[in-house]
């Protein structure tokens, strides 16, 4: 009997194109895992490229309630220490660094590295800082701080980077802007006068402007700014990342450069915060009644158990001090 070869051969065409056809079913499934896999992974890297800070903040050497000393650390790496409570520090165009009556010379890189270091101020508890920046520029910084800033300002901008509180009276120069980098914003000046709050264990950072103009932006990549003018406030949340601007009494931010502080109906456990800041003291507090809060001005001259008083007699708590703590009792 003839055998049928074409009708054989299309039997086995047909039986090995079924049989092929759970294979590429099966590569085509692995395709379209991958492709999802490779858009999650790009949509990831582009959350993270668009939220990462924008600047580097150096890291905090250690924790400055620890400190029984103020410190400068110099680009070389060594180390100059203050133990005055008020201490004026110069940094010159030659490169000498003037703390107080004593001065040293200060190398602009790390040995064995072109890289353009920074000097770091560190204030503790107790103390505060005058600072001359070689562009003129001055720097009131407040207990519990940290200023980092190059010796001299290259490039076509001028950076220093805090953490605490400041007040910056900067030199002008339009073709040079002034950038303040906090581990949370980025703020830019040209000439102006304005207060930074950006401590690392507060629930927000804030700017208050006092003259001249500003703009403030979370510092992530590609943030939106915002302007300022004088006698705003711009406050960024911790806990919802987000950036606030409103209207407020600048002498009540700027006030402490001054020696004295003011406060409008603020709750006295914020105010507790700073005080143990500026005289490096503990304030332990019983549970009061209520959320008593204080309105008036503190001389920052009179002793700490003095200006507690003050603010009991208002907010209706007594002071006990025990072994150089102040208790506050209802």
């Amino acid at each position: 009997e003839p055998v049928d070869f074409l009708g054989n051969q299309d039997n086995v065409y047909k039986k090995i194109r079924s049989s092929s056809f759970p294979v590429r079913k099966l590569w085509y499934n692995i395709a379209k895992i991958a492709a999802v896999f490779l858009f999650i992974l790009t949509l990831g890297s582009l959350f993270y490229y668009f939220h990462k800070t924008n600047h580097f903040f150096p890291e905090e050497f250690e924790s400055v309630e620890l400190l029984e000393k103020g410190r400068v650390v110099l680009p070389d790496g060594r180390i100059a220490e203050f133990e005055t409570e008020q201490t004026r520090i110069q940094q010159s165009v030659s490169g000498n660094l003037t703390i107080n009556s004593d001065t040293l010379k200060v190398d602009e890189t790390k040995k064995g590295s072109e890289k353009i270091s920074l000097t770091h101020v560190i204030v503790p508890y107790g103390k505060r800082s005058e600072i001359i920046l070689t562009d003129g520029t001055k720097i009131w910084l407040n207990s519990g701080s940290q200023l980092s800033y190059p010796v001299k300002f290259t490039g076509n901008t001028r950076e220093v980077y805090l953490s605490g509180e400041a007040f910056f009276y900067v030199e002008s120069d339009p073709s040079k802007p002034f950038h303040v980098i906090t581990a949370d914003m980025k703020i830019r000046a040209t000439g102006t006068r304005f207060n930074v709050t950006s401590y690392a264990n507060d629930n927000q950072s804030q700017v208050v402007l006092l003259s001249g103009k500003v703009d403030a932006a979370k510092n992530k990549r590609f943030a939106g700014s915002m302007e300022m003018n004088p006698g705003e406030r711009i406050v960024y949340s911790k806990t919802e990342e987000n950036l606030k601007k409103d209207r407020v009494d600048v002498e009540h931010y700027a006030s402490w450069i001054d020696g004295y502080l003011i406060f409008e109906n603020e709750p006295v456990e914020n105010i507790f915060k700073i005080l143990e800041r500026y005289y490096n003291k503990n304030i332990l507090t019983e549970k009061l009644t209520g959320k008593p809060a204080f309105t008036g001005k503190l001389d920052l001259a009179d002793d700490l158990g003095k200006v507690l008083n003050n603010i009991g007699f208002s907010a209706s708590f007594s002071v006990e001090c025990e072994n150089d703590t102040f208790i506050i009792r209802p």
